[in-house]
C-alpha cells in the first residue's frame, strides 16, 4: 500500500504541470507563420492550425480532440475536405505538430504538396502579433441602424472586420503610431486559405478609417454608442 502510495504521489506533479496549449500566433525566423484557434461542437474540441506564408500560398489543418491538446502532445492534423473543390491535390495531407511550453514544431507527414512542406520547422509563440492591444479595439459602423442587424467593422484582440462581413483571425499586429494600425489576417475565401493587410486609422472624433489591401478605397465608420 505505501508502495502505490509513492507511485501516486510521483506522478501526481507531472499531472498537475500539464497545461492547455497556448493559442494564437507561433512564428519563425522566415517569413512564415502559424495560428492556433479552437472551438466546441458536441461535446469536442476542434483545432484549426492557419499556415500563413507571408510572401506566398498558404494551407490550413485541422484536428479534433475529446480534450484540450496539452504541451508536450504529439498530434496528427490534416487538411480538410473542401466543399467548393472537384479536386485537391493537398486533401488529405498529415502534418505532425509537436507542442511544448510556448513553442510547437511541424512535421508533413503524407500526401502534402510543397505548400505544407514549406512550413516544415520550429514555430515560437508572439503575444506581439496574437493579442490587439486594448486601444486600438472597438466596433464601427453604420449607427443608424439598429444594433440587432447591424454589421459593423470591428476589431477585437484577436479578430477583426474591415467591413463587417469578411471576418478575419489576427496574424501580425504592427502599430504605425498611436492613432494608426496595420493589421495581417487569416481569411477562408470559399476553399482557399489566403492573408491580407487592413489599416486602421484612428480619427479624433472617434471614427476610423478603414483601407484593406484588395480594394483601391478606403471606408469610413462611426464609433457607436450602443
Amino acid at each position: 500500500m505505501l508502495k502505490q502510495a509513492l507511485v501516486l504521489f510521483s506522478i501526481l506533479p507531472l499531472t498537475a504541470m500539464a497545461t492547455p496549449v497556448v493559442e494564437g500566433v507561433y512564428v519563425s525566423g522566415t517569413n512564415k507563420r502559424v495560428h492556433l484557434s479552437s472551438f466546441d461542437y458536441e461535446g469536442a474540441k476542434h483545432y484549426e492550425l492557419f499556415l500563413a506564408n507571408m510572401i506566398g500560398d498558404s494551407s490550413f489543418i485541422t484536428t479534433s480532440k475529446a480534450k484540450p491538446i496539452q504541451d508536450g502532445s504529439t498530434v496528427v492534423f490534416t487538411v480538410p475536405e473542401s466543399g467548393y473543390l472537384d479536386y485537391q491535390s493537398n486533401l488529405g495531407c498529415s502534418v505532425e505538430v509537436d507542442f511544448s511550453s510556448n513553442e510547437i514544431q511541424l512535421k508533413s507527414l503524407t500526401n502534402c504538396t510543397s505548400t505544407e512542406r514549406a512550413f516544415n520547422g520550429s514555430y515560437v509563440y508572439s503575444k506581439k502579433s496574437s493579442i490587439v492591444p486594448k486601444k486600438y479595439q472597438g466596433s464601427w459602423g453604420d449607427c443608424d441602424l439598429p444594433k440587432a442587424i447591424r454589421e459593423p467593422a470591428f476589431l477585437s484582440d484577436s479578430k477583426g472586420s474591415s467591413n463587417g462581413t469578411q471576418r478575419f483571425d489576427v496574424i501580425k499586429v504592427d502599430p504605425i503610431s498611436s492613432n494608426e494600425l496595420n493589421v495581417t489576417g487569416a481569411f477562408y475565401y470559399e476553399a482557399d486559405p489566403v492573408i491580407h493587410t487592413i489599416n486602421y486609422k484612428y480619427l479624433p472624433d472617434k471614427s476610423v478609417r478603414v483601407k484593406a489591401d484588395w480594394n483601391d478605397n478606403s471606408s469610413l465608420y462611426k464609433r457607436c454608442r450602443d
